[in-house]
């Protein structure tokens, strides 16, 4: 026979025993924040979660592989479905979006690389790269490559057909609209003739003559004396030709338009005779009026920095004590979106579809809290301590190290957390859930004799359970608690 053990020894292996014989399992549920936790959440998902949030693993269910995980502030990785996924590292800069064929890789702005089918059976790939490294290779003969400033060829860049240089900016060949056009140290001298056989040339800043398409300029000691002619593919009367002396003044005049600058650019005025529109402009930039008429053009009314007036575009935007208060509503083909700035204290814009029904809204009282909502689903932050506009990713990866309360519902999931996971509460249809790390939990569900209610305290060693129909029931001890199973799935 053994003897008895006495003292703290045999308290100790009292103690012992009792919590190798209450261990909760595996796949029970552990909440020991800031530390490590293993939680159920609302809906059904498996999640492990350690040092107060910064590292995350999430599971669609127990057992499921592995969706998504997050190594706060340094990378996460999302698996979106099929043959898609979204990682992000070094948050706002770097990530690498997937989707089928369609892929992207980028870490600002050292490098960026981008792969997709190009319409021909192949793939096309884009590389761009500190030190100005441009590269790119689809199944047609175009040719995009170089290493600037040492040498490179471009085909349909910006409004170029074809750029060719060679140690910039010793060096360069541009092509556009069936013209061919030589630079040599650019932007000093260049020569060339366009798709009309019509000689363009300058030697910078003395003279120069450019007649890229539809228009011609020409200057002569730049920038004091420049000239030009836009509109060349309509008669003479409809052109629309100008000219300056700079700075003192400059004209430009069309059939029923025209145009004049004084002392540039502080002060200037036009009229269309035709639409009605005017505009008024100095001393530039405090003062800007334009008014349309019957033309496209945008109404504008600027008094800097006292007030301001932009309507034009799908855009209504008004200033007072610029840059302080700011209200605008942007219109777009499937919907409107309003929205107010009080900076850097308040933000907010509300978001409506086709129908004019409300589909999302965002606001921010900086500091203390930040909500948006978009659809079914939302997010409450308190407090916020970036005086940024909207930015989920930066959030997502940062916020966690300040938020005392969040809070994140999914239509009729509701997930609640304190800072660092201390305190924390899971809601769905079925259940819910609270823990306080190591001292409480109480799990709240409907069975099937009514509502049910689990408590456990101190680690998981005591536990007990409540019910209209079955009354008090002591549960056996779930070191180190609360040991409660998965939850089943509210939405599978």
């Amino acid at each position: 026979m053994f003897a008895p053990l006495h003292g703290p020894r045999g308290a100790l292996a009292l103690a012992s025993a009792l919590a190798l014989a209450s261990c909760a399992g595996l796949s029970d549920e552990i909440h020991l924040a800031p530390f490590v936790s293993h939680v159920s959440v609302a809906g059904g998902a498996d999640e492990v979660e350690a040092l107060g949030g910064a590292v995350k693993l999430k599971r669609r269910a127990p057992g499921a592989p592995l969706d998504e995980w997050e190594l706060h502030p340094l990378v996460c990785h999302e698996e979106r479905g099929s043959a898609s996924s979204l990682t992000r590292f070094l948050v706002p800069l770097g990530k690498r979006d997937v989707d089928g064929e369609h892929s992207l890789t980028q870490l600002l702005p050292l490098f960026r690389l981008q792969t997709e089918p190009d319409g021909h059976g192949g793939t096309r790939r884009y590389w761009i790269s500190l030190p100005a490294i441009v590269w790119a290779e689809d199944s047609t003969e175009r040719t995009f490559r170089g290493v600037f400033p040492l040498f490179g060829v471009w085909e349909r860049i910006a409004t170029y057909d074809r750029v060719a240089f060679a140690l910039f900016p010793l060096y360069m060949r541009t092509e556009r609209e069936g013209g061919t056009f030589h630079h040599v140290l650019w932007p000093l001298f260049s020569w060339g003739r366009n798709g009309r056989n019509e000689l363009d040339f300058h030697v910078f800043p003395f003279i120069g003559v450019a007649r890229p398409g539809s228009a011609q300029s020409n200057y002569v000691l730049w920038p004091f004396f420049t000239s030009s002619t836009e509109r060349l593919y309509l008669e003479p009367s409809k052109q629309l030709h100008s000219w300056m002396l700079w700075p003192f003044y400059g004209r430009k005049r069309g059939e029923t338009f025209s145009a004049h600058s004084v002392l540039w650019p502080f002060f200037g005025w036009s009229r269309d005779e035709r639409s009605g529109y005017w505009s008024w402009d100095g001393p530039w930039p405090l003062v800007r009026i334009t008014r349309p008429g019957s033309s496209k053009e945008a109404y504008r009314t600027r008094v800097w920095p006292f007030y301001s007036y932009f309507e034009g575009d799908g855009l209504k935007s008004q200033w007072v004590a610029w840059p302080f208060f700011n209200s605008r509503e942007e219109q777009y083909k499937d919907g409107r979106r309003v929205a107010q700035n009080v900076v850097p204290f308040w933000q907010s814009y509300v978001e409506f579809d086709a129908h004019d029904d409300q589909v999302g809204a965002w606001s921010k009282l900086w500091p203390l809290y930040q909500y948006h909502a978009e659809g079914h689903a939302s997010r409450l932050g308190v407090p916020t301590l970036l005086p940024t506009w909207h930015m989920p990713d930066i959030d997502e990866h940062y916020a966690w190290l300040w938020e005392l309360y969040t809070r994140e519902v999914e239509g009729e999931l509701v997930h609640e957390r304190s800072w660092l996971g201390l305190w924390r509460r899971e809601t769905d249809d079925l259940e819910q859930r609270d823990y306080v790390s190591g001292l409480w939990s109480r799990r709240k569900y409907r069975g099937a004799s009514g509502t049910v209610r689990e408590h456990a305290l101190l680690f998981g060693l005591v536990r007990w359970r409540t019910s209209s129909a079955d009354g008090f029931e002591i549960l056996r001890p779930a070191f180190p608690g609360p040991g409660w199973p998965a939850r089943e799935r509210s939405n599978p």
